[in-house]
């Protein structure tokens, strides 16, 4: 596809701008438009079932549609009014980032101190290319750590409000599993505009964590929240003394 080369010139009295598919009369008032001349640089990204400019003297309801992978930037275009005259208008593209990320929660398990992996396939909807980090920190909870702390405030045989609420931050922040750092061993680095890749993510369980206990989180990337479970199971050691 052609490089896009942007706009140059003085900005124009009639102004179009957003994201791709829902670019908005934001300055001037053209009255009704009848059609849209797009350059050159912009036939590429234009699919006749999506491209539309509603008529009418309503500003509000003036818009175009293109293609979500229409490249950032601005471009002269020109339209062509009701009463056939034209004016030449500008176009501002703005980027806009759309990951799709499946599946929508990654499951880890293994034991404490021990190292695990999952898959994520991560697609690129948007219209600029995304990097895909090295790395990714986040911290996890005890599935069962609200539960447990309250039960313990329960079970407590004091009548002091304090000694009662200590002993439920002190039980919060012990089902804090701490920060759980994930490496992306594969499939790191840029992901182009609609393309798509797997990436390996791995994980070292905290030697701290809980045997037979669960925890859960979230983490981003480019503004997606990715849930995630970790299921510790019992160390070689503790299997090996339950015998």
């Amino acid at each position: 596809m052609a490089e896009h080369k942007p706009a140059t010139g003085k900005s124009r009295a009639v102004h179009f701008h957003g994201p791709p598919r829902r670019l908005r009369l934001t300055a001037g008032q053209p009255g009704p438009v009848v059609s849209v001349k797009l350059p050159d640089t912009l036939h590429a990204y234009v699919d006749e079932r999506h491209r539309i400019v509603r008529r009418g003297d309503d500003a509000a309801r003036t818009h175009l549609r293109l293609r979500k992978d229409t490249p950032p930037g601005d471009y002269d275009i020109t339209i062509e009014r009701g009463d056939g005259t034209t004016e030449t208008a500008t176009l501002s593209v703005e980027p806009r980032t759309r990951l799709r990320i499946t599946p929508s929660a990654l499951h880890f398990a293994g034991a404490p101190g021990a190292k695990a992996t999952a898959k994520l396939r991560i697609e690129n909807r948007g219209n600029v290319a995304v990097e895909i980090p090295e790395t990714v920190v986040t911290g996890i909870f005890d599935d069962d750590g609200i539960e447990t702390a309250l039960a313990a405030a329960y079970r407590s045989e004091s009548d002091d409000l304090n000694e009662i609420v200590g002993t439920v931050f002190g039980r919060l922040r012990e089902a804090h599993g701490g920060l759980l750092k994930m490496r992306i061993i594969e499939g790191a680095g840029l992901l182009a505009i609609g393309a798509w890749r797997s990436i390996v993510i791995e994980v070292l369980l905290g030697a701290k964590l809980h045997s037979g206990h669960g925890y859960h989180g979230t983490f981003e990337l480019d503004g997606v929240t990715v849930a995630l479970t970790v299921a510790v199971a019992q160390a070689p050691s503790e299997r090996s003394k339950s015998k």
